[in-house]
């Protein structure tokens, strides 16, 4: 306890038990599970400390992995601030993209080989992005747009990552025509050219450690001490390097938490924490409970929230502070009522820069960005993607706009005239293309198309009359009738059913596209309002560090914190994804898993208001709110201990509880009393499997037989139409 003692009188560090033991262990394998706002940063640098200053360990001997360059180059700087340069001396704190290419470095070097070209830099003859376009046109005969670049670009990470042989890649279904082709061509050019991306500097350290074993002892002997921080967004192939440059010594010191795993996109890999007694034998799993940033309002719901879950150690977050705000949760009527809402309180309010205002989706932030730059409040973007004012339908909006506005715009017709419900030929188009430009409407021009059958001349007469209405309409309006009368919303449909598209993303880039319509009052005005979004969301990248409101994705908040946090567009088949649901209600829990986990770190970045957000419609059509707002706020305020007489003294002479006998009888999210394990909340329930989960206030997830419980009156509910007489 003497080095305890010593970094409180001379660096002002006060630990807790907890963070004293993680400390104090140094030797062998431990495994340190830190709840959000543990102070983890802390801990990693004290027993850094701790090992140089009171074990005698060389600094050079030491390597601290982390997730991103900020993360290590803080904990650098962190450390020379408080201990100073001679402790640090040698110190390596590092991504582990940054080890693994100072190893194909050193290995080149020595063995006097040219090292590969990294076509992830912009100098690069040929980069990532414009390899993998020149592959997509290849092999799919299109142009591949920014989004699903995106998730292609993802795909390859995630194959890399996981280590998929040749054939789990042929089975893998992604969403992506022709995967396995492209994938296989963008090895092949990288292999025939020498070039690299950051994936492959990772497996080429493994292949390397596995194949020379001189090299790997001699990284051994340089790090006998090895920490990893944000473990749970690390990947099985990170794990698996990190594994072979441990072994023997095995003295690693992993800190995460598997509640905060929201990369399996990118291939993390939680499994390695909840493995890592039978990876490493003889480890010690330590526990951080105490959440140093949250209020107890804030810590307990979430707390209780997380513990829905099963692919998780037993936790018990809690936080010192006081009770705090409540948990607010505002429904709106329509979706632009939450922005305006928003922006009305940050405008009587004034202070902007400890606020931020988080979703699941990036697109989110695009009809959010609208409504606070009409208001005048300045804000931040964590991710300034634009890939939605570039994506087709956005596009197709502004053409079906143009070719209402000149009914000659050729470029615009050729863009829609097979996503309206017209039935035009290819052929028409090509004969549209022979006749020479006149001021002529393009529907009068058709209408002279050879050989017109009866009920496609209809079909263009319509089409000239909707086009006329759509000119006269606003934008809204306008919207409304491209996506009904003229067809476009039976296409977004075809193009899901296709496999290539869901159906939840593109109408959401629809409803994105009304939301900001909605504010407009003419098409012109509508297209020049788009583009002045546009180059807005581009510069707010460059608004970092002024009184400013943060707007963010929930995975890009990561790490971060803030007074007051919003959290919007809480929807079912949103928040959480209609994939998640459709699938937990099939059985598969793991997607639903994640979905509980994002909500989770949201919720955590809240310091002292936690406000959630929804609205009763989405573009006048009634929706269902998330369903995580009812589960985070029944466990905060507590409803189900209304259903618990020794805790609230409820009059058994006047109401009864009634035992619940029939599945008819028994819904998710509804409150119950067990006979053993007390009150509680259905989460799941699968009959063809026996299944039934229940979240109960003291005991947390149970799973339970769901016949045993129907047939032996284990649980009730309170019947509150029949009072005792």
């Amino acid at each position: 306890m003497d080095f305890i003692q010593h970094i409180k009188e001379n660096f002002n560090i006060h630990l807790n038990e907890q963070q004293q033991k993680a400390v104090l262990t140094i030797d062998g394998p431990i495994l340190l599970l830190a709840v959000p706002g543990g102070g983890k940063t802390t801990v990693i640098v004290s027993r850094c400390a701790n090992m140089v200053l009171n074990h005698n360990i060389k600094p050079q001997n030491i390597l601290t992995l982390t997730f991103s360059k900020a993360s290590a180059r803080d904990m650098e700087q962190r450390f020379e601030k408080v201990f100073g340069s001679e402790a640090a001396k040698g110190m390596h704190f590092s991504t582990i993209h940054s080890f693994c290419y100072s190893v194909l470095r050193t290995y080149s070097n020595r063995m006097r080989i040219p090292f590969p070209t990294i076509i992830e830099d912009e100098k690069a003859p040929i980069t990532k992005t414009q390899l993998l376009k020149q592959l997509y046109l290849k092999y799919n005969e299109a142009y591949i747009n920014d989004d699903k670049l995106e998730e292609l670009s993802n795909a390859i990470c995630y194959v890399k990552n996981m280590l998929l042989t040749k054939d789990q890649i042929e089975k893998l279904k992604n969403g992506i025509k022709n995967f396995s082709e492209i994938f296989k061509g963008y090895e092949n050019t990288k292999r025939e050219n020498n070039f690299i991306d950051y994936d492959d500097m990772l497996t080429r350290t493994l292949y390397l450690f596995g194949k020379n074993g001189e090299l790997l002892e001699a990284y051994r002997k340089q790090y006998t001490h090895i920490n990893v921080d944000e473990s749970q967004d690390t990947s099985y192939l990170q794990h698996e390097i990190i594994r072979c440059l441990a072994n023997p010594r095995n003295n690693i010191f992993m800190v995460g938490d598997e509640d905060q795993s929201i990369y399996t996109f990118r291939a993390a890999f939680p499994k390695a924490l909840l493995n890592f007694s039978e990876t490493y034998p003889g480890a010690r799993v330590l526990l951080m409970e105490r959440n140093y940033r949250s209020t107890k309002s804030i810590v307990h719901a979430a707390d209780r929230f997380i513990k829905q879950n099963n692919e998780r150690y037993d936790k018990n977050m809690f936080s010192e502070k006081d009770e705090g705000t409540p948990i607010n949760l505002t429904c709106h009527d329509e979706r632009n009522d939450q922005y305006t809402g928003i922006a009305a309180i940050l405008k009587r309010e004034g202070s902007y820069s400890e606020t931020a205002v988080l979703y699941r989706n990036n697109i989110s932030a695009i009809p959010l960005a609208d409504i606070l730059e009409r208001n005048h409040i300045p804000f931040y973007l964590r991710e300034a993607k634009t890939y939605f004012f570039k994506h087709w339908v956005t596009t197709d909006i502004t053409a079906f706009f143009s070719l209402a506005s000149d009914s000659t715009d050729r470029e615009a017709f050729r863009q829609v005239y097979f996503k309206m419900n017209a039935y035009l030929s290819k052929a028409m188009v090509e004969y549209l293309d022979s006749q020479v430009k006149t001021t002529r409407s393009i529907f009068d021009v058709l209408m002279e198309f050879p050989d017109l059958n009866p009920m496609t001349r209809r079909k263009l007469l319509d089409l000239r009359q909707n086009f006329i209405k759509l000119s006269r309409r606003k934008p809204l309006d306008a919207i409304e009738l491209i996506e009904s009368e003229l067809g476009y919303g039976e296409y977004l449909n075809r193009m899901s059913n296709e496999g290539s598209y869901s159906l939840d993303n593109l109408t959401q880039m629809l409803s994105s596209l009304k939301s900001i319509a909605a504010n407009t009052e003419s098409l012109e005005s509508f297209k020049s309002r788009l583009l002045q979004l546009q180059m807005l969301m581009e510069n707010a990248k460059y608004s970092k560090g002024r009184n400013v409101v943060t707007l963010s994705t929930i995975h890009s908040s990561k790490g971060l914190e803030f007074d007051r946090v919003f959290i919007i567009d809480l929807y079912d088949s949103q928040f959480p994804s209609a994939n998640s649901i459709s699938e937990f209600d099939k059985g598969n829990k793991s997607l639903m898993e994640e979905e509980v986990r994002l909500f989770y770190v949201g919720a955590t970045r809240a310091r002292h208001t936690l406000e959630l957000v929804t609205s009763n419609k989405l573009d006048g059509r009634s929706v269902k709110s998330s369903r995580f707002i009812k589960q985070l706020l029944s466990v905060y305020k507590k409803t189900t201990e209304e259903l618990d007489p020794d805790k609230l003294g409820i009059d058994l002479n006047k109401y009864s509880l009634r035992g619940i006998t029939s599945m008819q009888d028994l819904s998710i999210d509804l409150a119950v009393v067990h006979k053993k394990f007390g009150v509680g909340n259905i989460r799941f329930m699968n009959p063809k499997h026996d299944l039934l989960e229940i979240l109960f206030a003291d005991s947390g997830l149970r799973t339970l037989s769901l016949k045993t419980c129907l047939s032996g009156n284990f649980i009730y509910t309170l019947d509150e139409a029949s009072p005792k007489t």
